[in-house]
C-alpha cells in the first residue's frame, strides 16, 4: 500500500480530484502553502494499493498543466513550474472507520 501526498496549483485542483474521484480514488484535499510551486496549492492525499500508483500519476499528469514562471529578480530567466510534486510513502494499514 501507499500514501501519496501531491501538491498541485490550486487552478488545477478542482480537475485533479474530479478525476481521481470518477476513477473511485478516495480523496483528502487540503489548502497549503509553500516553497515547491510558489503559488496558491492545494495537497491532495489519496491512500492507495501499489497497483493503482501509476493510473493515478497518470490522472494527475493529465489534469494539470506545465506553466512557464516569468522573470524575476530572484530568477532573470523564464522557468518552467512543474505540473505537481508527488510524494509517495509506503503504508503499512488503512483504515476506514
Amino acid at each position: 500500500m501507499k500514501l501519496t501526498l501531491t501538491v498541485v496549483r490550486d487552478e488545477d485542483a478542482d480537475a485533479v480530484v474530479d478525476a481521481l474521484i470518477s476513477d473511485g480514488f478516495s480523496v483528502t484535499r487540503l489548502p497549503s502553502t509553500g516553497g515547491f510551486l510558489r503559488a496558491g496549492n492545494t495537497l491532495i492525499l489519496v491512500g492507495l494499493e501499489d497497483d493503482q500508483l501509476e493510473p493515478m500519476m497518470e490522472i494527475v499528469q493529465s489534469h494539470t498543466r506545465l506553466r512557464v514562471q516569468p522573470p524575476t529578480s530572484r530568477v532573470p530567466e523564464e522557468t518552467e513550474v512543474s505540473r505537481a510534486v508527488v510524494f509517495v510513502l509506503g503504508l503499512e494499514e488503512l483504515r476506514k472507520l
